[in-house]
């Protein structure tokens, strides 16, 4: 199985990729974000964007899934951690309306707007860490 997701020609300063420690096994769930990261309560709106998944340290059993729908490829609600459509969501399990913890530490997998399920549940599940990591291009100059 050859994984490459689409859009990979495109370069743009601003993407991102997202990686999910799942508490309790090696499973490492993660997406990649072709825009930034905003704080609009909007969409943001990409056909570029994919969620992933590794149940263990075997690359064979990863899982690529592509948007499907990019008029709802990201949520940039304000009140959660990086969501990529309705597939992939990182949020607190406080309510922000009721004042409690900022600590985002759930996450819900489910398919919506994305190719297929990363996972094998749709139910919540509490997570270890994670990060968002920007890439960028290094243009490097040899001296002759």
């Amino acid at each position: 199985m050859h994984m490459v997701p689409r859009g990979v020609q495109l370069w743009r300063s601003d993407c991102t990729v997202t990686f999910i420690k799942v508490k309790g096994n090696e499973e490492i769930l993660g997406g990649y974000n072709p825009l930034k990261w905003e704080t609009t309560d909007r969409w943001g709106i990409t056909e570029d964007s994919f969620i992933f998944s590794f149940k263990d340290k075997n690359v064979k059993n990863a899982i690529l899934s592509n948007v499907i729908d990019a008029y709802n490829a990201l949520d940039y609600i304000t009140s959660c951690g990086p969501k990529f459509g309705s597939d992939l969501n990182i949020y607190s399990t406080y309510s922000y309306r009721n004042h409690g913890s900022k600590a985002f530490d759930i996450t819900r997998c489910r398919k919506v707007h994305y190719e297929r399920n990363i996972r094998d549940t749709e139910y919540k599940f509490s997570i270890e860490d994670y990060e968002v990591f920007q890439i960028t291009r290094r243009n490097i100059m040899l001296d002759k």
